[in-house]
């Protein structure tokens, strides 16, 4: 039988009468006694026994109220119940399991009833306590792997995974890529420890994403010292280049507030480009979401291209972003595969005077 069985009965004769029946073949099972219904669901609460045989007819609160309230309460409505009754039997047994009982048996008790019954009412209870075990282990390795996964995929792709089961490859239109590279990454790191490296990426990275929630974005991969997002592929926001902008400006900040409190101070360089994106993975051994055309291509060469602390924007982007920041143009620079092309610098966000001025045109001369 189980470890703990709980005897609920007002008559302490009955209580060692069915003690010395449930013991005489277990001598290791552990007897918890109650004498009333109110100190049965007490007792319950706190031995969770894994068989509670209770008898019906008892002053007070009946062994039938006592059921109902057992099952009510969260910490005691899975345990098995056997109530016994020595009126109007079958009268009771629906009553019983409706009130959620897992046996019934007549009073006065035959013994090798009452052990029949409970061995298989306790095989029962121990056969699904296995069985939920089980089920809480899936579900806890469940979590885990998607923990994982979420570390590794972006949510909607997870979701598409999880749906079809695989990423199917996708155009994404007018998508703005975002590169950011740790400046002298090498240099600074080469006396760090492998914790205290990890743990730096850690932190930083964790403040990106913390970013890019904020503002439509998603983080795509991470390649050593390097994080690469996209804003308006998963989300579509008004402006989506000013999306990109604010949460570009926003890990800027992050970095210099970062960098007053921190010993280890970092540097970074920020590409933007704007575009169509292809989405898809690699390989369908290989869950890792990839992203690939020329508007990453652009990104990644616009972040090389840029000075420490700087972001670095196409000109389709500076039009957009005109109306919201205040922009530094650059010399044109030659770009492989694409010439020479314009590039300007976010310097800092447009107040409200500057909008104002910026959007002020004189009214010609009447001369």
């Amino acid at each position: 039988m189980g470890n703990t069985i709980l005897i609920v009965d007002d008559s302490q004769l009955d209580i060692e009468l069915l003690s010395a029946i449930i013991t005489k073949n277990e001598p290791f099972t552990t007897i918890v006694v109650a004498n009333s219904g109110d100190e049965a669901c007490q007792q319950a609460v706190r031995h969770q026994p894994d068989l509670i045989i209770m008898d019906w007819e008892m002053p007070g609160v009946t062994g039938i109220e006592a059921l109902r309230t057992l099952k009510k309460n969260e910490l005691t409505r899975e345990l098995p119940v056997i109530l016994m009754s020595g009126i109007s039997f079958t009268a009771k047994i629906t009553e019983a399991f409706q009130a959620g009982a897992a046996d019934f048996i007549q009073k006065p008790v035959n013994p090798e009833e009452l052990l029949a019954r409970a061995e298989a009412v306790l095989k029962n209870y121990g056969n699904y306590k296995t069985l939920k075990d089980q089920a809480n282990q899936l579900t806890l390795a469940n979590d885990r792997n998607e923990r994982i996964l979420r570390s590794i995929l972006p949510w909607p792709i997870l979701m598409q995974i999880k749906e079809y089961g695989a990423i199917p490859p996708r155009r994404y239109r007018d998508c703005v890529a975002i590169f950011i590279d740790m400046v002298d990454f090498t240099t600074k790191t080469g006396k760090m420890s492998p914790a205290v490296l990890l743990r730096e990426l850690n932190e930083l990275f964790n403040g990106f994403d913390h970013v890019l929630d904020q503002h439509f974005c998603t983080r795509i991969k991470t390649v050593g010292d390097a994080y690469i997002a996209v804003c308006g592929m998963f989300y579509s926001p008004d402006n989506i280049a000013v999306e990109a902008a604010h949460a570009a400006v926003k890990i800027r900040e992050y970095i210099m507030e970062r960098n007053k409190n921190n010993d280890i101070k970092w540097e970074i360089k920020i590409g933007l480009y704007n575009g169509d994106i292809i989405g898809s993975s690699v390989s369908p051994s290989n869950l890792n979401f990839d992203i690939f055309g020329e508007t990453v291509n652009m990104a990644s060469r616009f972040q090389s291209m840029c000075e420490p602390m700087q972001i670095n924007v196409s000109e389709s982007l500076s039009k957009p972003l005109s109306e919201a920041y205040k922009l530094v143009t650059r010399v044109p620079r030659k770009v492989k595969g694409k010439g020479v092309m314009p590039m300007y610098y976010i310097h800092h966000r447009l107040s409200k005077e500057e909008k104002e001025r910026a959007a002020f045109i004189p009214a010609p001369s009447m001369q």
